[in-house]
């Protein structure tokens, strides 16, 4: 394939992707702010979500902060019952944190994919359509999931 095609069609996937980004995550900014969360606290939560559990530290540089500003916006989602602390077995001083089941619950409410978005539009495709869409997102995800490993072991 010539570069300009290949391009051109790079162009037209970013944008699409862009379009979906948009239409996915639109109205998930609202369901947030039922939450009554600051984006450091968003932030937060889903980080714990990625690693589990964190310490302090760690969290203070995901969202460079001031470890005295991180402790306050842990505090909040601690009083909210969102995030859990805990104590470095090997070292006490060390405060760790992960996400309650509470927590978990409004990560995995914000990573929904809005279902009555989706029904009509997979209604409107035949079956070789939908094993398509099936398929080549399936192949980005592979895809993704194996850059995350290579860069994970370059690190």
């Amino acid at each position: 394939m010539a570069e300009d095609a290949r391009q051109d069609l790079a162009d037209r996937f970013v944008a699409a992707v862009e379009y979906l980004n948009r239409q996915l995550h639109g109205a998930r900014l609202d369901q947030w702010q039922q939450f009554d969360m600051t984006i450091p606290q968003v932030k937060t939560l889903l980080l714990l979500a990625d690693v589990e559990t964190a310490r302090m530290g760690g969290i203070a540089r995901h969202l460079g902060t001031s470890l005295s500003a991180t402790t306050a916006i842990v505090d909040r989602l601690v009083d909210r019952g969102l995030v859990g602390r805990g104590s470095d077995p090997t070292d006490r001083r060390v405060v760790t944190c992960e996400l309650t089941r509470e927590g978990t619950a409004a990560v995995e409410q914000f990573w929904r994919v809005d279902q009555t978005w989706l029904e009509p539009i997979v209604g409107g495709l035949d079956d070789a359509e939908l094993q398509a869409g099936v398929r080549i997102l399936e192949s980005i995800r592979a895809a993704d999931e194996q850059a995350r490993r290579e860069e994970q072991s370059a690190d």
